[in-house]
């Protein structure tokens, strides 16, 4: 049996992490010039702070899922159902976003404006699907634990959107600017869907 007492040393440091993090990149957005993200560069003070509670507060909280499984009671196997199509999808698509990206961008580069692929529909693929993929984490795990540092992650991922716009504004100026006009900032439900009807339309006049 699990040591309650270990599950929640683990859940606040995790809670430190997140709220840490967050305020952060609080300060990043509403008081420049500071600027933890993005990064100025790999070995940077900003990019070491970043990724280190980034990728704790992530990994954090997939521990705690693990560790307070099924402490809220929910044992119905139907949030199963729900909660691991979101947690594949929203993660699988996180990861499929790298390719679209690359990996320089995805490390703060200057490797030019991505704008297709999964970026012709949001500005933000990767971080609203990550938020997806933390929602089918906490449906699955049933904890209430795993609730307040999932939402701690998924903060930071709106953060990171948001501070990211000067960024690229002041990178590709009015490139940028055109493509934030026409690109929603996290999903654009209703173009994705006209997107999936054109490209089947040739199938169904065929059929």
């Amino acid at each position: 049996m699990i040591d309650l007492t270990y599950t929640h040393a683990v859940f606040v440091v995790g809670l430190i992490v997140g709220i840490t993090l967050n305020v952060l990149m609080l300060r990043t957005l509403l008081f420049p010039p500071f600027r933890i993200w993005p990064t100025p560069g790999p070995g940077t003070w900003q990019s070491v702070t970043f990724w280190t509670l980034f990728r704790a507060g992530m990994v954090l909280t997939f521990v705690i899922a693990i560790l307070d499984w099924n402490s809220a009671g929910l044992v119905d196997l139907n949030r199963l159902v729900i909660g691991l199509p979101l947690f594949l999808v929203g993660f699988g698509i996180t990861v499929f976003g790298y390719f679209n990206l690359g990996l320089g961008n995805t490390y703060c580069a200057a490797d030019g404006l991505v704008s297709h692929g999964l970026y012709r529909f949001s500005r933000n693929p990767q971080y609203a699907s990550s938020i997806l993929g933390l929602a089918g984490t906490v449906v699955m795990a049933d904890s209430w634990l795993t609730v307040p540092l999932a939402l701690s992650a998924a903060c930071v991922y709106v953060l990171m959107a948001l501070t990211e716009e000067r960024w690229l504004e002041n990178r590709y100026g009015a490139t940028y600017e055109e493509y934030k006009e026409r690109t929603a900032r996290f999903f654009d439900i209703q173009g994705f869907i006209h997107y999936v009807m054109d490209k089947t339309q040739p199938s169904r006049r065929t059929s």
